[in-house]
């Protein structure tokens, strides 16, 4: 079998600095969203206050603002009981996004000579660890846009276009299963590709390019 075609010497092959980009794209992004939302649960008293004297206008369920500010206190009400665990998740997601960034980008711009393996492990390790955290993260979510379906139905059943029957009952059905799926979609797709990342890296084969790319170590 044909080892792992490489550019030049001691470049990395090309489907490791592939996976390495990508690495570095999904964990700078996630990262940064669960950042700021992690922040948010933990000043999540100012945070409710300013939700409640900024409520946005929702063209989509009419202008009465009455039925925004159901919506919001809706999710709030959600938000609340699972605040420090929720903060801990996304510390716990941020943390791994942050390994994840650094040693993705210290892989595609690691100075020669600089031995890779470890770097690998931890892509392999942080990648797992992520995965895990999103998914809790996705399922948390979960909760509270399932619980915000019930007031958005609530609000958008007093428009005229929903009075007919059969207008209001496939409005029961539609929301939570959108809202739903706008929870389970991106966790899918997040926690997935952070899941295969990791498995790839912890491949026998990128780990024997790896190490056959590092060269032999010296004894101590």
């Amino acid at each position: 079998m044909r080892p792992p075609e490489v550019t030049r010497p001691g470049a990395l092959p090309r489907g490791v600095r592939v996976a390495a980009a990508l690495c570095l794209v999904l964990s700078s992004l996630t990262g940064f969203l669960a950042c700021s939302e992690a922040s948010v649960m933990m000043n999540f008293e100012a945070h409710r206050e300013a939700q409640r004297e900024h409520t946005p206008t929702l063209s989509l369920l009419g202008k009465d603002p009455a039925v925004t500010q159901a919506i919001m206190e809706a999710q709030l009400s959600a938000l609340s009981p699972m605040r420090e665990s929720r903060a801990l998740v996304l510390t716990g997601l941020t943390v791994a996004c942050t390994l994840l960034f650094f040693a993705s980008s210290r892989m595609l711009r690691a100075p020669e000579g600089m031995p890779r393996n470890g770097l690998r492990q931890v892509l392999g390790g942080a990648g797992i660890f992520a995965a895990l955290m999103r998914t809790i993260d996705g399922a948390q979510w979960t909760v509270v846009a399932r619980h915000t379906s019930q007031a958005m139905v609530q609000g958008l059943k007093g428009l005229p276009e929903f009075q007919d029957p059969t207008a209001a009952e496939q409005l029961y059905a539609l929301v939570p299963s959108l809202m739903t799926l706008s929870a389970v979609l991106p966790t899918v797709l997040v926690a997935g590709g952070f899941a295969l990342l990791a498995q790839y890296f912890r491949s026998e084969g990128v780990r024997a390019a790896i190490v056959t790319l590092d060269g032999p170590t010296e004894d101590p």
